[in-house]
């Protein structure tokens, strides 16, 4: 199985903050805009990896087998791109 680091390296990000151990966060950065079609596009590739749309959190993904949630962070009006914080559940 390929691990969700990988799925986004493969899909245009990269990694800029490793904090896994402490607090158990990484954050991914993305030079798309994180508009509906780029977030519906990433929906499917991330079902693929075993994950699904949040229920509760807007532009979010869990996967609950491992208990960890994906959330889109957007860019503001003069950011381009986009941010992914790959964190463990707090639920």
């Amino acid at each position: 199985m390929t691990s969700i680091h990988e799925v986004l390296i493969q899909h245009g990000y990269k990694l800029i903050d490793d904090a896994w151990s402490e607090p158990a966060r990484r954050t991914y950065d993305h030079n798309d805009e994180a508009n509906r079609e780029f977030i519906a596009s990433l929906a499917k590739v991330l079902a693929i990896a075993g994950w699904e749309t949040h229920p509760n959190i807007l532009r979010a993904f869990r996967r609950p087998i491992t208990e960890e949630v994906l959330e889109l962070e957007l860019g503001g009006s003069e950011t381009i791109g986009h941010l992914i914080h790959h964190m463990k559940s707090f639920d």
